[in-house]
């Protein structure tokens, strides 16, 4: 499978404000995330990203993302704090579920976490999609079709049912699911 567009962002700018867009969690994070920059090894295109994206939101673009993109972002950006926190204490043997404990790290990570989502909410629509048995059965059908996590596959087909397939990703997986439009800056993908 392929996706029907694949769109450089490198190069593309939208001269129709009402072509509506979906966020990818990664642009999400690069975008949302305020302490994105703080990333130990930040990708060099988030920054095109970062552009494209806010002035997508400057033209008034309707964009989406949906409350699985939420979740795992949430993910990430806390797996990025117990990160950035073990970096501070090299000498701290601290796990992830010790981190959890550290009430000073969990009330600051709730202030992260809480700009985050708001500044999603700022941004998106955030669409609540269904999640069922027969998307697990259509994904383990199609496995060997496409190259998604059960997430993304769930992810993209609900984007296909509700008409939202102008997708904004750095997620190379994503150029194997049929109909989408793929907007990247991903060099592998736009190859």
């Amino acid at each position: 499978m392929e996706c029907s567009k694949i769109v450089d962002i490198n190069t593309y700018v939208s001269i129709n404000n009402t072509r509506a867009f979906f966020l990818d969690t990664n642009v999400l994070y690069w975008y949302t995330y305020p302490r994105f920059n703080s990333q130990l090894e930040l990708p060099q295109n988030a920054k095109i990203y970062y552009r494209f994206v806010d002035n997508l939101v400057a033209a008034g673009n309707p964009l989406y993302t949906s409350i699985y993109n939420l979740t795992e972002l949430l993910n990430v950006i806390e797996k990025n704090e117990y990160n950035l926190y073990l970096k501070i204490h090299p000498e701290l043997p601290y796990t992830k579920k010790d981190y959890r404990r550290i009430t000073s790290e969990r009330t600051a990570l709730k202030q992260i976490l809480s700009t985050s989502i708001a500044n999603v909410k700022n941004i998106c629509n955030i669409l609540c999609f269904d999640f069922n048995i027969d998307y697990l059965d259509s994904f383990i059908k199609l496995l060997a079709e496409h190259r998604c996590d059960i997430f993304d596959y769930v992810i993209l087909k609900n984007c296909i049912s509700n008409d939202k397939l102008n997708i904004i990703s750095d997620d190379s997986d994503f150029n194997t699911m049929e109909i989408i439009n793929l907007y990247t800056a991903n060099a592998s993908v736009l190859k």
